[in-house]
């Protein structure tokens, strides 16, 4: 017996090792820069001895979030809630800020997992039918009806992943906590416009950007490896496999793109080429599904600063950030509270595309930020006549 709990304790402190290991290289090197033999180096043991806890670093990902989770739950006392005790998003929120490395990991695996072939898909979708499940609770014991608490929970759950997101690219200058306190504050008197908007999807025909589209080997490279980058991440996706997947030989693929880098540049140039002049606009349901997760497994993979695609998608967000704030502004909304609408509009706007990338027959991305955009400018003309002199 005693032999068998030293094993058993053996066995859990080896497992412990290596999520450990694990977690300093997810967070400064990032998940898809990182490999099983790097873990076990930093974990001081053998390749072999990784592989006989964990298959994939994805499993490993996996386990790493649902320790986390665990650890988040005791912070914010709520591992056994109750229907007269659910806890707020902003208040789960503060827990997980004090868990380090708790944002980016869970941020890795948001991107990684919107992908059905993922290990920890199924985690993921079932964590977020959860998170869901918990927040219609909280907003119906704040007295919304069940429609108006599913509406809000909706637009919060998307402004939560896309906060987490802007956090990583710009330290220390998004609150994610204030953002969702305030949004929780105001909602009871925001609902009744958005319980009036649609938010379950309208289907249309898929149509693909003109930057990847055609049969020119150009358009048939950036596509095909967009495609692979949906699936697999920008590191764990091959010259070869590229050249492959857009039926050429290696040699005509670095004709067109020399490096694994400058293919990068072209796939992110025709994915960014796509933003249109209104920045309020998404139409994800009109794209293929591979389009837009391309894009959100990109940019969640290059939340770390190391990533060849950081300062490049830092300057796109911050571009996003600043015309949505002008346009407030241009609108009547004073400058400090257009930068918070411009953010948490940023930060919706992300989280659609990833609940969509989930379940894209339960949310209408447009309608959500239609509704979001009617609330900040309805704010701004409700204080404008506020502030008018009476005669």
């Amino acid at each position: 017996m005693a032999s068998r709990r030293g094993t058993y304790r053996t066995g859990r402190d080896r497992i412990e090792s290596i999520l450990d290991a694990a977690h300093v290289l997810f967070v400064r090197n990032g998940y898809r820069a990182t490999s099983l033999r790097d873990i076990a180096a930093e974990a001081g043991i053998s390749h072999p001895a990784v592989l006989r806890y964990f298959a994939t670093r994805g499993e490993i990902l996996t386990a790493l979030i649902a320790r986390l989770d665990a650890q988040s739950e005791r912070i914010w006392g709520q591992g056994e809630w109750s229907e007269g005790a659910v806890p707020s998003a902003a208040a789960v929120a503060r827990g997980s800020e004090s868990v380090p490395g708790w944002i980016e990991l869970f941020t890795a695996l948001l991107g990684e997992a919107t992908s059905p072939i993922h290990p920890g898909h199924p985690m993921m979708l079932e964590r977020r039918r959860e998170a869901q499940r918990r927040g219609r609770a909280f907003f119906e014991l704040r007295g919304l009806s069940a429609v108006e608490a599913d509406l809000a929970m909706t637009e919060v759950s998307a402004g939560w992943d896309g906060l987490q997101i802007l956090a990583l690219y710009f330290p220390n200058r998004i609150d994610i906590p204030a953002q969702l306190e305030a949004f929780e504050r105001r909602v009871p008197h925001l609902v009744a416009e958005s319980a009036r908007t649609r938010t379950t999807a309208a289907h249309s025909d898929p149509v693909l950007p003109p930057s990847l589209a055609g049969d020119d080997t150009r358009a048939r490279i950036v596509a095909a490896a967009a495609q692979l980058y949906a699936a697999h991440g920008y590191y764990e996706t091959s010259m070869q496999a590229v050249a492959d997947e857009a039926g050429m030989t290696r040699a005509a693929l670095i004709h067109v793109a020399p490096t694994k880098q400058a293919l990068l540049e072209l796939v992110v140039t025709a994915l960014y080429g796509r933003v249109v002049e209104d920045p309020w606009v998404l139409h994800l349901d009109r794209l293929p599904r591979w389009v837009t997760a391309a894009e959100i497994v990109l940019l969640c993979e290059a939340t770390v600063p190391a990533h060849p695609l950081h300062d490049r998608s830092a300057e796109q967000l911050q571009w996003t950030r600043g015309e949505l704030a002008a346009l407030l502004e241009s609108q009547g909304v004073a400058a400090a509270d257009a930068e918070a609408g411009a953010d948490w509009q940023v930060a919706v706007g992300l989280g659609c595309m990833i609940a969509w990338l989930y379940e894209p027959d339960v949310i209408d991305p447009d309608a959500v930020l239609d509704a979001v955009k009617a609330r900040i400018l309805s704010a701004a003309a409700s204080s404008r006549s506020t502030d008018r002199p009476t005669a």
